[in-house]
């Protein structure tokens, strides 16, 4: 989706009133941030770590530590209000976070700079996720950590998804594919990473796979 569409997208997040959206957006902003941060929190202890398409950040800001500082990159400025607003109460503690409009496939750092970067809800958008998750190699150091976490296509969400198509009907996102295990780990591999793990998240009720590659 183009920058405007993003913004519209996150503009609605607090407007738009359906009962099954609602649903969804509370589970994911309290429910499944809660549970993507132990996912993360398990393999980042300390350093530099980047969240590409952090939208309004709630998982990033759950494991931010004095030994952990966050970058939340996002195509859209609108999400970053939301997570600057969200991000606030925390100021006082931390100063190790901070937030960049920037596109997932042209992120501008150099090379070897991070010891891990990590999305949520991002591959499933793109027509060449593969190419998104070479950028992300690219910025972390040797040695440092790509993390992905995806709907899962033979999960409630992504049958969820299937019968809305069928149906003509508008769900989360209209451009979101799910992916199975095979899939996610062939992402990993075309984009050059080792030690690939693909899991199923079990605590999100088989909703979302996790997958973990290093440099």
């Amino acid at each position: 989706m183009s920058k405007a569409k993003w913004d519209t997208v996150w503009n609605k997040q607090h407007t738009r009133q359906s009962a099954i959206y609602s649903l969804i957006y509370t589970l994911r902003e309290h429910y499944f941030s809660s549970t993507f941060a132990r996912f993360a929190r398990k393999r980042i202890k300390v350093g530099l770590v980047l969240e590409v398409g952090c939208g309004t950040a709630q998982c990033s800001l759950k494991i931010l530590t004095k030994d952990v500082n966050i970058i939340g990159a996002d195509f859209s400025a609108s999400a970053l209000q939301l997570a600057k607003k969200y991000s606030a109460p925390l100021q006082s503690s931390y100063s190790n976070i901070a937030f960049i409009v920037t596109d997932a496939f042209k992120l501008p750092f150099q090379e070897d700079v991070f010891d891990a970067v990590w999305s949520i809800g991002l591959l499933e958008h793109f027509e060449k996720p593969s190419e998104a998750l070479k950028e992300m190699r690219r910025v972390i150091r040797p040695e440092g950590k790509v993390m992905a976490i995806v709907p899962f296509r033979y999960g409630p969400l992504g049958i969820l998804n299937y019968g809305f198509r069928k149906l003509r009907r508008e769900w989360i996102r209209e451009d979101e594919t799910p992916l199975d295990s095979k899939e996610l780990y062939t992402l990993f591999d075309q984009a050059q990473l080792r030690n690939i793990n693909v899991k199923k998240m079990y605590d999100t009720f088989l909703m979302f796979l996790g997958a973990t590659g290093e440099k």
